[in-house]
């Protein structure tokens, strides 16, 4: 019972996808598909695959306890890890956040450390070189190096 009602919001919240990408009006025309080509095309895929829960409902299982509370600490991560990115910066905010959720999951601190080492600094080149999108520095990187 919980799966098909669950389906059925799943349901409603890809059709209102579906309704506000169409609904969105752009000024100017940059891109031919326009901006309202992935809301559209998300809301659908959602709202087709709620249709399969909503036909066919599994049991539902509920994690434990343990699971939660990582869960619950990973979300907390994420939001301490918005608060201070612009302070720390990119480099050094990634490199934390992936070294205690590499924590969390029973990762030795060798392995969470060249962990978020290298995520921060792949994702960082990825960015930077290839996507050319500028990351913070962060304020305290700014004021050591004058900037």
């Amino acid at each position: 019972m919980i799966d098909r009602a669950f389906g059925v919001f799943l349901l409603c919240v890809g059709l209102y996808m579906v309704y506000g990408g169409i609904s969105l009006e752009v000024p100017f025309s940059y891109d031919p598909l326009g901006p309202s080509a992935f809301p559209i095309g998300i809301g659908a895929l959602l709202a087709l695959l709620s249709l399969f829960v909503i036909a066919k409902p599994g049991k539902a299982h509920f994690p434990d306890l343990n699971t939660n509370l990582k869960t619950v600490l990973i979300v907390v991560l994420l939001f301490i890890y918005q608060l201070v990115f612009d302070v720390l910066g990119f480099l050094l905010a990634t490199a934390l956040l992936v070294f205690c959720i590499s924590r969390i999951f029973k990762g030795t601190t060798s392995q969470a450390l060249g962990s978020g080492v290298g995520v921060s600094v792949v994702v960082y080149g990825i960015f930077s070189f290839l996507l050319e999108v500028p990351l913070p520095m962060g304020v305290i990187f700014s004021k050591l190096l004058g900037a």
